[in-house]
């Protein structure tokens, strides 16, 4: 009973409702193997992050639990290395699951490498996926999305490249075309 009325606390101090709120709290400690008053902290300070960082606190919220299952891997550190990457992801117009499927992408090495050769030769050779697979590896999350803006480059290199070589430097960093347009156009920002 008195987690349930700090589930209910909690929701309301988030914006989340009951059932988003349960979803979360039972997603963290099901799957993460947070306790309910660890994952409770943990919602609040993620809430705090996402409002300081200028996106939606709910969406951010929503978006971990439901990519619980895909990002449980990639916990560390009480968890606050997936609040930080699911606030970045929504600043770069994607979810932390869709982060989490990039790195599960990066890490089929054998299917990364050749999409990332393909890419390097279609690019003139400008492709190294190297740090993201170590950092995917490595479970950071954050750094992953940092290193991909960094080897996607600016708008303005990706608005010189035609269909085909944004079609292959998508597949090589585990995207979509047009998630990676949207993330080159958000993070100029």
């Amino acid at each position: 009973i008195a987690i349930a009325g700090n589930i209910k606390e909690m929701a309301v101090a988030t914006g989340l409702t009951a059932d988003e709120a349960t979803n979360l709290v039972g997603a963290l400690t099901s799957i993460v193997g947070m306790s309910a008053d660890t994952a409770i902290t943990f919602t609040k300070q993620t809430r705090e992050m996402a409002r300081m960082a200028g996106v939606a606190p709910q969406a951010v919220l929503n978006d971990i639990a439901e990519a619980a299952n895909e990002t449980a891997g990639f916990f560390k550190d009480g968890g606050e290395n997936i609040a930080e990457a699911a606030v970045r992801a929504r600043q770069f117009g994607m979810t932390i699951g869709d982060v989490a499927k990039i790195a599960d992408d990066l890490l089929d090495f054998e299917t990364s490498i050749g999409k990332e050769l393909e890419a390097s030769v279609l690019l003139g050779g400008r492709v190294n996926l190297t740090k993201a697979r170590g950092l995917a590896l490595s479970g950071d999350l954050l750094g992953l999305q940092d290193e991909l803006v960094n080897q996607i480059g600016s708008a303005n290199e990706w608005n010189q490249l035609n269909a085909i070589q944004r079609k292959s430097l998508a597949d090589a960093a585990g995207m979509e075309v047009a998630q990676m347009a949207k993330m080159i156009t958000l993070q100029s920002k």
